[in-house]
């Protein structure tokens, strides 16, 4: 997700009003970098800079901020145009396996039923059975759609042995977003689900944890110590020496300085507190806590495990059915072909070809996710660790957590910022309005007249 999409989608449609630390705090992104892209929405955007009399900067967005900007500029329309595009195309091309699927198993069913057809006939005998065989051809098609959509569950749960087309259509076509339920999963969404996985789980993880880390430094005031945000970061494994995990926590926390502009410095003791001055700062002034900040770390971070497929158990059985069906009836599709119809001998051959990607593509991805997932597990264990390193504080802890809350009380607080200077309004009225809010001058003090003569 790019910046600019980004603060987009953290402002919203309800328009905000936000300083730089708290676009930071919920984005994730570095300062600078949100500072520019603010720079650059207000410039874009009929929106407003503000500045405080403590020098905060503050940003005043309007309601439907996408919609306003879409309206002012052809080559953003043309690119949400071209994402919608590409979001149907990526759709399409998911749904594809599943299509060849369906209509590769049903051609290679009827033309088998044809050809065995076409030999009852020719021989003497076999009348009969060629009437009640062309019966059964005339139901393949509809059988075996039935029977890949719902499954063999589904068709005992409905108690009818036929899916309507309004139902067929929605079980075929159903393809929801990341993480919705397996039930919901329409057949062809399922076929490339299993097939190829359904993408990594992870893929926010560092927009998550980097939000978790702004919020965490916001909710104690921008001074902490390192063994309390050690779970968000990845440390090698949690040492028994309290001295080592202290040096490894403090330079793990070069990168979170770096972000959000923060500044180590020593207490008494010769520990490091890192304080974060630019986060604490909003647009309403600092909320001070009605009782005293937990010194607790924060909860670790959580990778996801990669699963197999969002598919249901009736998908994958629908899915062995196709399958199946191929690997058995293709050859011998292949074998009774007469040499005057090679479209069905190369029909049979794709069939053939396409069961092995169907049944190998799946069975290859086992042990690869079987390695991510162990190794997804090693990280959340580290993590785990360093959270139960820093729950179970030792005195040298405690006492740097007391040093870092000294600081913070130390700091001064901030109250509601007042707004010196607005983008939206004139300059004059506003001078006017801050001469009329200025304190008047104390009136001199009485001097006693010098003594006559």
């Amino acid at each position: 997700m790019t910046l600019e999409a980004s603060l987009l989608a953290w402002i919203g449609n309800r328009g905000r009003r936000c300083s730089v630390g708290e676009a930071a705090a919920g984005t994730g992104l570095a300062l600078q970098e949100v500072e520019q892209g603010l720079l650059a929405l207000v410039a874009e955007a009929p929106g407003r800079l503000q500045v405080a009399d403590d020098g905060t900067l503050l940003f005043v967005f309007p309601p439907a901020l996408r919609a306003r900007l879409l309206a002012r500029s052809g080559r953003r329309r043309l690119q949400a145009l071209l994402q919608r595009v590409l979001r149907f195309a990526a759709r399409v091309i998911r749904l594809s396996f599943g299509v060849v699927l369906v209509l590769v198993t049903t051609l290679v069913v009827v033309c088998l039923l044809v050809l065995l057809l076409v030999r009852l006939i020719a021989s003497d005998k076999g009348g009969d059975v060629a009437l009640g065989l062309l019966q059964v051809v005339a139901q393949v098609p509809a059988t075996i759609l039935d029977l890949l959509v719902s499954g063999i569950g589904a068709l005992a749960r409905e108690g009818s042995s036929s899916a309507s087309l309004q139902q067929l259509w929605s079980l075929l076509w159903d393809l929801p977003g990341e993480g919705s339920e397996p039930d919901s999963l329409g057949f062809l969404g399922a076929v490339f689900s299993i097939l190829f996985g359904d993408g990594d789980p992870n893929a926010r993880l560092e927009p998550l944890r980097w939000r978790r880390i702004a919020a965490f430094l916001r909710l104690h005031g921008g001074v902490v110590i390192a063994e309390d945000l050690a779970p968000l970061l990845d440390l090698p494994n949690c040492p028994s020496d309290p001295d080592r995990r202290r040096d490894l926590a403090d330079a793990a926390m070069l990168p979170v300085l770096l972000r959000f502009d923060g500044r180590p410095d020593v207490s008494e003791e010769g520990d490091l507190i890192h304080r974060f001055p630019a986060l604490p700062s909003s647009a309403a002034g600092e909320v001070v806590p009605a009782g005293p900040v937990p010194a607790a770390p924060v909860p670790p971070l959580r990778e996801r495990a990669h699963r197999f497929s969002r598919a249901g158990v009736e998908q994958r059985v629908a899915y062995g059915i196709g399958v199946g069906a191929l690997l058995v009836l293709s050859p011998y599709l292949l074998a009774i072909t007469p040499t005057w119809l090679p479209p069905v001998a190369w029909l049979a051959r794709f069939a053939i070809g396409y069961a092995l990607l169907l049944l190998l593509m799946p069975l290859l991805r086992l042990p690869f996710l079987h390695g991510r997932n162990r190794a997804i597990a090693v990280r959340n264990g580290r993590r785990r660790a360093w959270a139960r390193a820093a729950r179970n504080a030792g005195a040298r802890l405690q006492q740097r957590r007391a040093a870092a809350r000294l600081l913070r009380a130390a700091e001064p607080q901030r109250p509601a910022p007042r707004v010196i200077y607005d983008s939206g309004r004139d300059l004059l009225e506003q001078t006017f309005d801050s001469l009329a809010a200025a304190p008047e001058p104390p009136p001199p003090p009485l001097v006693d007249p010098p003594p006559a003569g």
